[in-house]
């Protein structure tokens, strides 16, 4: 599929509820720039166009659509032809691809890490773990100063004292002379965490809290769209998997498939034409293991 892509020489097009099927003007809603198959799945990297990301944003579409090119000597998926955002998707227990944790939260996650890498005199590619390492080092530097500031023992010639306050004070962003008070003020709002009025710690942890949940969502709903656990214990699955991501993990690659894959993935109903199947629904209903008897007996709307 991927290789097919790469021949045609075009990016896939992303459109509004199959509107390029259909002949009448299909704008886009974005294009696929590269596909890549992780953890048996196949994902796509979407560049968005203002209006789709808008869509996104305020969660009026949801789902993706895929339109795949299947080859009729074997039923095997060759091509990808398109993909199409909807809210009605054939696919039970779809993820939807934007949620408050992952789109919103996601952006907003970066601009905080952003603004803190940048207090923290890093540049804006700097990852997580080496802004938790300069706050670290940071928090440490102010603890030493305050303890510094308490001092004790024999006390230093006056021209050193007026050197290290002005240290003193440009760490601590303060003018040179400020007032002992303002100087103790300031190390107690670092030691808190606090950084020009945003507590950076609370902050971290309300983020890792946001990634833990969106994480063991996306276990969940692997676990779903796997068989490996029903709908109805999808909340116990949300929070086994918040409180011990791993433990769920291995629950979930031992357990057997308990829902079968016609009740996974496949529409409540099929279209028949009288009592004949037409040729696109026997080659859905035959990668389900759907038999065409059982299409005419069960299918009929």
């Amino acid at each position: 599929m991927k290789a097919q892509i790469a021949q045609r020489g075009v990016d896939v097009v992303v459109d509004y509820e199959h509107q390029t099927l259909k002949g009448v003007q299909a704008p886009a809603a974005g294009w696929v720039k590269e596909l890549k198959l992780e953890d048996g799945h196949i994902k796509a990297l979407v560049e968005w166009t203002e209006q789709a990301a808008e869509y996104l944003k305020n969660r009026e579409y949801r789902y993706l659509s895929p339109v795949i090119n299947v080859r009729k000597t074997d039923d095997k998926a060759i091509g990808l032809h398109s993909l199409a955002l909807t809210n009605t998707p054939a696919i039970e227990n779809m993820p939807s691809i934007v949620n408050s944790s992952t789109f919103e939260g996601g952006q907003e996650h970066m601009e905080i890490m952003k603004k803190i890498a940048q207090l923290l005199g890093l540049g804006e590619d700097a990852t997580e773990d080496q802004i938790m390492e300069a706050l670290g080092k940071t928090l440490d530097e102010v603890k030493s100063l305050k303890d510094a500031a308490a001092g004790g023992g024999a006390q230093p010639a006056e021209a050193e004292k007026v050197v290290a306050n002005k240290a003193v004070c440009e760490l601590l962003g303060l003018k040179a002379g400020a007032a002992t008070d303002d100087v103790a003020a300031k190390i107690m709002e670092l030691k808190g965490g606090n950084i020009n009025g945003v507590n950076v710690i609370e902050e971290l942890k309300a983020l890792k809290r946001q990634n833990a949940e969106r994480d063991a969502t996306d276990a969940v709903t692997l676990a779903l769209k796997s068989g490996k656990i029903t709908p109805a214990q999808k909340e116990w699955a949300q929070s086994y998997a918040l409180d011990n991501p791993k433990g769920f993990a291995s629950f979930v690659e031992k357990a057997p498939q308990i829902v079968p894959m016609s009740e996974i993935a496949g529409s409540d109903t099929l279209p028949l034409k009288g009592d004949e199947v037409d040729e696109a629904t026997l080659l859905v209903c035959k990668q389900l293991g759907i038999t065409a008897e059982d299409v005419k007996k069960y299918g009929k709307e």
